[in-house]
């Protein structure tokens, strides 16, 4: 004797049923039987607040558009621009906080600033020791990325938002693991985005982003 199984709607009307009598409690995928379970995210215990609460929007974010589920992704994109912004704030407060020196830096600071710059993607002959000109000039693109991110609230246009997590939080991840580089990587940095210059990880996918933002703090942090 063959079994019917019961469709996806009628499975639905089932588990809706069973709550409404008591007999088993609702769970919130119950109710879009499209939706794929949400994967936690591991290894960011130790991270900042608000660069792991920006990370996980940005995760929930880029599911949702994987999965065609578009409304779920414009429901989340206000936590990764308010994330986003959070963290634009703290980059500002750290520039705010190391104003040009009119002394150069030791040469043991410079070939740090080297290895660093690499992971912000700054090629070498771009290297440079910024001055209060350009430590301004930051500050107002720091301003100019937040004007962008209140418009993408609404126009909700994900591919430019897409950029603006790849810089933002790996700059977030640099500065905050490095704080003693912001003064002279920062404004580079946002120089270069302001630019648009070229950035190859505006291609890549979220797990290859996580992996590089967890890689980065381990290099730069390595007794966390």
């Amino acid at each position: 004797m063959s079994s019917i199984v019961p469709g996806p709607q009628k499975k639905l009307e089932q588990e809706i049923d069973a709550a409404r009598s008591g007999a088993k409690p609702l769970q919130p995928s119950d109710l879009n039987t499209s939706a794929p379970p949400q994967e936690e995210l591991t290894g960011l215990d130790d991270w900042p607040e608000s660069l792991r609460s920006a990370v996980e929007a940005e995760h929930a974010r880029v599911v949702a558009l994987a999965t065609n589920r578009r409304r779920t992704a414009d429901r989340v994109l206000p936590d990764v621009v308010h994330g986003l912004d959070q963290l634009l704030d703290e980059i500002a407060d750290r520039l705010q906080s190391q104003k040009p020196g009119l002394f150069g830096k030791s040469s043991a600071q410079a070939d740090a600033d080297d290895d660093i710059a690499d992971l912000l993607g700054i090629p070498t002959d771009e290297l440079t020791s910024p001055g209060r000109g350009e430590h301004r000039a930051a500050l107002r693109t720091i301003k100019q990325l937040r004007s962008q991110l209140k418009e993408l609230e609404t126009s909700h246009e994900h591919s430019k938002l897409t950029r603006l997590v790849t810089f933002v939080v790996r700059l977030a991840v640099v500065t905050d693991s490095a704080p003693e580089s912001t003064a002279t990587l920062a404004p580079i940095a946002l120089d270069r985005y302001a630019k648009s210059s070229p950035d190859t990880q505006w291609d890549w996918p979220f797990d290859q982003k996580l992996d590089f933002w967890k890689q980065t703090r381990t290099t730069l942090t390595p007794n966390t």
